[in-house]
């Protein structure tokens, strides 16, 4: 009883996920998950509250898969830049092995506002892990400071690897390792004025 009851909590979340990416968090309602997932119209409520517990739980849960493993490879290396190379391109290399968690994280980070606040804090490690990182370049003088905006720090980093792959989405190609890692040194070295006078 218990492997068809995680089946059918399986079912809504691949159903989530999917109808996500083809009509947008606008088309989700309970109604047309349990007809995706070819369930009972009350089986979501077995599992989740209401559409905001439901959108919270799966958010909190692809960002945990996508970010699994990143310790790990953190710990390969004690140089700061490195480390935030290696973040970079980990979470490049998670949303193009993961698109359809990949696009439903984006889809939330759109409307924050779906989901509770709780949900939004477990969520932030990476951002949190990313601005940690730029804080130490500053703190080791090896960057060039543009202050504690963790939003400033995101949008210079990660825009370009996430124009990268929206772009791939559009238009249907994949995204290969050698550009996942000319776009993140290139958005790292930007914050090295040492680097770009040597360029």
């Amino acid at each position: 009883m218990r492997e068809k009851d995680q089946s059918k909590k399986a079912k809504i979340i691949q159903a989530v996920f999917e109808i996500v990416d083809r009509d947008g968090l606008a088309g989700l309602s309970f109604g047309k998950i349990a007809k995706w997932a070819g369930i009972s119209s009350g089986t979501p409520y077995v599992y989740y509250r209401d559409k905001t517990d439901m959108l919270s739980q799966i958010y909190v849960a692809s960002k945990q898969q996508l970010e699994s493993g990143l310790d790990e490879q953190l710990a390969q290396t004690d140089s700061t830049k490195e480390q935030l190379i290696t973040c970079l391109e980990y979470f490049a290399r998670q949303y193009t092995k993961y698109p359809l968690q990949a696009n439903y994280i984006m889809a939330i980070h759109a409307a924050p506002e779906l989901i509770t606040p709780a949900a939004r804090q477990k969520g932030s490690s990476f951002t949190n892990s990313l601005n940690g990182l730029y804080c130490r370049l500053c703190s080791e003088s090896q960057a060039t400071v543009i202050g504690d905006d963790q939003f400033l720090v995101g949008a210079l980093l990660l825009g370009p690897i996430m124009w990268l792959l929206r772009q791939a989405k559009l238009n249907n190609t994949q995204v290969d390792d050698a550009q996942i890692k000319r776009v993140v040194r290139i958005s790292v070295n930007g914050l090295f004025e040492e680097k770009n006078r040597e360029s």
